[in-house]
């Protein structure tokens, strides 16, 4: 089981549609994907067709009580959700005290290694506890940035953070990759800055940008991703492209 983070410290970068997009197109070509919402707003539990406020448990429950990982279907074969709720915002509070705190979600996804192919973490937009356990459990991490300068500095402090990370907690994590979001061909600024990113981080950066497209906004409120809803729009054939990097970057 290969378990992905995608984590990036600002809010707005396109994390959460990237994880259903990236998970549903794994899931399609016939791996046993389990996404893990571990953001307590609950953004990619609605994306994957579920209402959080109807949701029973989450991962803080099998991380804090020893639970069974909570797994629900979803619309796309071979994709499982493990859902998030506003509740989830107490589990960090709760691990503060615990010895090993980092390393919580490590030992619940322990439970599932032959169930499930790829799990993809959806982060929480900040650095706390949370956080530091989709990267203590996690074996790559993908980093979305928009070409904007606010984004492109928190993901130089993000970078600082996992770095900490490898040496101190979990020498398995490695950055597989930077890609852009939220794309704006038309926005002088926005190219400058893509530019400036893609100088800076060299091999680290994919090749293919994520542009901002209604279609992943249609696919939401439908709660399945845009490549299982509409496959030949170019909201999805972007997502496609991405996922064929990643799966040649990472041999899955």
């Amino acid at each position: 089981m290969y378990v992905l983070a995608v984590a990036q410290q600002k809010g707005g970068v396109g994390k959460t549609t990237s994880v259903a997009n990236l998970a549903a197109t794994f899931a399609m070509s016939g791996h046993r994907v389990l996404c893990v919402d571990c953001d307590p707003q609950g953004s990619l539990t609605l994306a994957l067709g579920h209402d959080p406020t109807l949701v029973d448990r989450t991962i803080g429950e099998a991380m804090l009580e020893g639970q069974n990982l909570p797994c629900l279907s979803t619309n796309v074969p071979n994709l499982n959700l493990c859902p998030s709720t506003r509740a989830l915002a107490d589990t960090e509070f709760a691990l503060a005290p615990r010895v090993g705190r980092e390393r919580f979600l490590s030992k619940v996804l322990s439970t599932v290694e032959s169930d499930f192919d790829l799990v993809f973490l959806d982060t929480p937009p900040s650095l706390g506890l949370l956080t530091v356990n989709c990267l203590a459990a996690a074996q790559a991490l993908l980093v979305p940035v928009t070409p904007a300068i606010l984004s492109a500095a928190g993901m130089r402090d993000l970078l600082a953070t996992v770095e900490e990370i490898r040496i101190a907690i979990n020498p398995q994590l490695h950055l597989a990759g930077v890609f852009v979001t939220f794309a704006d061909t038309r926005s002088i600024a926005g190219r400058r800055t893509e530019s400036e990113l893609r100088e800076d981080l060299g091999n680290l950066m994919f090749e293919t940008t994520i542009s901002r497209r209604i279609a992943h906004e249609y696919a939401t409120q439908g709660g399945t991703p845009a490549v299982a809803l509409l496959p030949q729009e170019a909201a999805a054939q972007e997502y496609q492209a991405l996922t064929a990097e990643i799966q040649s970057r990472l041999a899955l």
